[in-house]
């Protein structure tokens, strides 16, 4: 499959979502309950409650999320982590609550904060919403430069971006984005060949190349090598501060390495919040994890 087809594949794909998708892309119209005024706060969850057959997957989530800040986020099996990002990107419809984002921190004017519960997953993404799944999801049959090239952001459609050439700054972007992922040397080789580590470092790669302000990796580290879990804590550290970024992890090791604060979900709220030495000490987070493993 050549990059073409490729190109056409993805862009069904999006189009696809759009047309199945009958949200609309809306601007807030009303303030978060929390203070606008002297903020850092680029995300607000509010009240979140999602509900699948009667079971509370989220249940009256709040929490607040500050530009350039990288927060982790814990929990026992089916706390409800996966569902938050969901609900962020647009793929799960919520019972009650509100999500608000602002693209520009310094911009506090209510009318330029976006509500995300009334967009589409595309407009998110366009948006400034980024999301790594657990499973990696890149194009296989093309070169890993290729791939980054895809996921160039440009006003022009997918199929129209793939065939104009890239301008030099366009060129340099891609090249500076491969070497902070680590794959330089892999740039040609096809992204079928890459580890499963280095396929996780394609997908963030392919998040940058779209110049998010909000990333969300979920699982981020699932099935690396220890050496490969390291280099990704450089990664995050360098990302640290340049984007915001939300982390869904089950291995501690990495969290500790990562993290200066961590929010603790368990039945679909927040438990606990603080730095770990503090969540690690708490006696409802200790016994939150009892049988897994804290």
């Amino acid at each position: 499959m050549n990059i073409e087809r490729t190109a056409s594949i993805a862009a069904k794909k999006i189009k696809n979502l759009a047309q199945h998708t009958h949200l609309k892309h809306k601007k807030a119209v009303n303030e978060p309950k929390k203070n606008l005024k002297n903020s850092d706060i680029v995300l607000y969850v509010e009240n979140l409650t999602v509900s699948f057959d009667g079971f509370k997957a989220l249940n009256d989530l709040t929490f607040y999320l500050n530009s350039g800040e990288l927060r982790c986020f814990i929990g026992p099996n089916g706390a409800g982590k996966s569902t938050m990002m969901d609900v962020l990107t647009g793929k799960t419809k919520v019972d009650s609550g509100s999500a608000w984002f602002v693209p520009d921190v310094k911009d506090k004017n209510p009318r330029n904060m976006l509500n995300l519960l009334e967009m589409d997953e595309v407009s998110i993404a366009n948006a400034g919403i980024g999301r790594k799944f657990q499973k990696p999801s890149v194009f296989e049959t093309i070169s890993v430069a290729q791939n980054l090239e895809l996921a160039l952001r440009c006003k022009r459609n997918i199929l129209s971006a793939y065939r104009a050439k890239l301008d030099s700054e366009q060129s340099d972007f891609l090249l500076s984005t491969l070497e902070r992922i680590k794959l330089s040397d892999k740039a040609n080789d096809l992204a079928s060949s890459l580890s499963h580590g280095q396929k996780q470092w394609l997908e963030i790669g392919m998040l940058l190349m779209q110049k998010p302000s909000l990333i969300m990796l979920d699982e981020p580290v699932a099935g690396m090598t220890p050496e490969e879990i390291d280099m990704t804590i450089d990664l995050l550290y360098e990302l640290e501060g340049e984007n915001t970024i939300m982390v869904i992890e089950h291995d501690m090791d990495f969290i500790r390495a990562i993290a200066n604060q961590v929010v603790v979900l368990n039945q679909g709220t927040v438990l606990a919040e603080g730095d770990m030495d503090c969540i690690q000490s708490n006696p409802k987070v200790i016994e939150a994890y009892l049988g897994e493993g804290l």
